[in-house]
């Protein structure tokens, strides 16, 4: 049979920073999840990707890959498969590798749009974020989608849009980051026990080091280090230094503010199905509220609004600022510590 050369789904919800959150994976599986008709919001893909209780500080440098969800657990590609788990589909996962071919990214993008199944990418456009690929052209060397980044000046020159919005580009294989696909069209699982979900979040809120990342709860150590190293702030610093160290502070920022929000919502509602568990799960879900409200209460007044604009890096810069933040990240990490415990109990009381 010959094969198409076109195929597009039509009606995928956006992906966009600001549209439910901003954690691009499970932005996107929530979409698939809703085109495909699966009963799964933002909270319930933030929660049970493991994504909403992770946070990552690599030691070896101001790395602006920190917040990437694959940091979620150590081994990487967990997220991926407790994120399709949310969706409940089995992880159908094709890497990036120096002998991968672009036809065989192509062949696998064709047979799950064929079939009407959205995939899910990482990078098409920029960096190696999660996207949504809704279609393609011209055998696959065309796709279309939802992309975090497709509206970014940068990345102008080689994108366009259709009258919908979904972006358009034939650069995507020459992108470094374009690095993996995965299906959502695969075989139908169980959605997660809570014990399951509890057991994940506890693994993805424990204090360890893997390789020169520090996660969970240790995180906080990391970049409370990092912000009272004065030689990092040194008053000489040329602009974009310090957009560096503010685009990492930030970034942990929004990934507590967003995943602790998300994860105190999902612990809440599972104490309304488990009365009997109800304490513990509304205990920790009190812990991990306390956490976006220091970021919001606390530290945003003293940089002087969310945004990342000069004032901003400005106000990180100071020495007294960055101590001050180093006490409130101190109490963050309290919070997450003492979730942590009542979650690592909440999993083991509960089934298997």
């Amino acid at each position: 049979m010959e094969k198409q050369e076109s195929a597009i789904l039509y009606g995928v919800p956006k992906v966009a920073y600001g549209q439910d959150g901003c954690t691009p994976f499970p932005m996107c599986v929530h979409s698939c999840g809703k085109y495909l008709g699966i009963p799964l919001d933002y909270t319930r893909a933030m929660a049970e990707s493991g994504a909403a209780f992770r946070l990552a500080w690599n030691t070896a440098c101001w790395d602006g890959g920190n917040v990437d969800a694959v940091f979620t657990f150590d081994d990487p590609a967990m997220v991926f498969r407790c994120g399709m788990r949310a969706m409940e589909r089995e992880l159908k996962f094709l890497g990036r590798t120096p002998e991968t071919k672009k036809e065989d990214f192509t062949d696998f993008i064709r047979r799950e749009i064929d079939a009407g199944n959205p995939v899910i990418a990482l990078g098409v456009i920029g960096p190696p974020e999660a996207c949504v690929i809704t279609g393609y052209r011209e055998g696959g060397n065309v796709l279309m989608g939802w992309n975090v980044f497709q509206e970014y000046p940068e990345y102008q020159a080689s994108v366009r849009f259709e009258k919908n919005g979904y972006f358009i580009t034939a650069d995507w294989w020459e992108n470094p980051d374009t690095t993996a696909l995965i299906a959502t069209g695969t075989e139908s699982l169980p959605p997660l026990t809570p014990g399951e979900a509890l057991r994940n979040a506890a693994q993805a809120l424990e204090g360890r080091m893997c390789g020169t990342y520090a996660k969970g709860t240790l995180a906080y150590d990391a970049w409370k280090d990092a912000l009272l190293r004065d030689q990092d702030f040194p008053p000489d610093a040329v602009f974009p230094l310090l957009v560096e160290r503010m685009m990492c502070h930030g970034d942990a920022m929004d990934c507590l503010s967003d995943g602790r929000f998300n994860a105190a919502k999902y612990l809440r509602r599972l104490a309304e199905q488990s009365p009997a568990m109800a304490p513990g799960l509304n205990a920790a879900a009190g812990e991990l509220e306390r956490i976006p409200e220091i970021i919001w209460k606390e530290m945003i007044p003293v940089l002087g609004g969310w945004e990342r604009g000069e004032a901003q890096t400005r106000q990180l810069a100071k020495a007294e600022n960055r101590r001050l933040f180093a006490g409130q990240i101190e109490r963050m990490k309290a919070h997450d510590g003492r979730a942590y415990g009542l979650i690592r109990e909440l999993a083991e009381a509960f089934p298997a």
